[in-house]
């Protein structure tokens, strides 16, 4: 894992562009949390790279193999939460820094009766904090959106008391979320 860089703060940013990038941050958990995978690849530039405590990505060929192969187990019953945005200016586009919350709110083979508009008691204290990170994205505009440039998860805390009992891809495929227009 690579540490964040200094960023130099470049001067004022402009409150749309800063309103409009904390709102890409945003839907980007969303699409994580969706498991929406094309959108997800299409937030970041084709030569993005992302420091992931599981390695580094280079480009959204490998960052497509790591969401096949790696990443499945931080998917069903589980919510993402950015907080605390700072965003910067950051030479031709913006630095969002903030902290990610992965919040697990059920188990992996329980997420689909939420999905379907259940109410579940938890006997197991959830929901619950199971993965906090600190990021940083460093974005730039294309076309008419940001894009990620260069994505950081910084050291994270994890709560192994909520891990799955799988990380195995295929074991999981049954409890990812489905996109209903797919």
């Amino acid at each position: 894992m690579k540490p964040f860089p200094d960023i130099p703060s470049l001067g004022n940013v402009d409150p749309a562009d800063r309103i409009s990038a904390i709102d890409f941050v945003n839907r980007l958990n969303w699409w994580f949390e969706t498991w929406d995978v094309e959108s997800m690849l299409n937030a970041f530039l084709p030569d993005a790279v992302a420091y992931h405590f599981h390695g580094t990505l280079n480009g959204r060929d490998e960052m497509r193999r790591f969401f096949e192969r790696d990443y499945p187990y931080l998917i069903p019953g589980v919510s993402r939460h950015a907080t605390n945005h700072i965003v910067d200016a950051d030479e031709d586009g913006v630095v969002v820094r903030y902290q990610n919350l992965l919040v697990r709110y059920a188990s992996p083979e329980s997420a689909a009766a939420l999905g379907d508009g259940q109410a579940i008691k938890s006997p197991d204290g959830l929901p619950a904090i199971w993965l906090y990170s600190p990021m940083m994205d460093r974005l730039r505009r294309a076309e008419d959106s940001w894009k990620v440039f260069e994505r950081y998860i910084g050291g994270s805390t994890i709560n192994p008391r909520l891990d799955p009992p799988t990380t195995d891809p295929a074991e999981l495929a049954q409890y990812m979320p489905k996109l209903k227009n797919a």
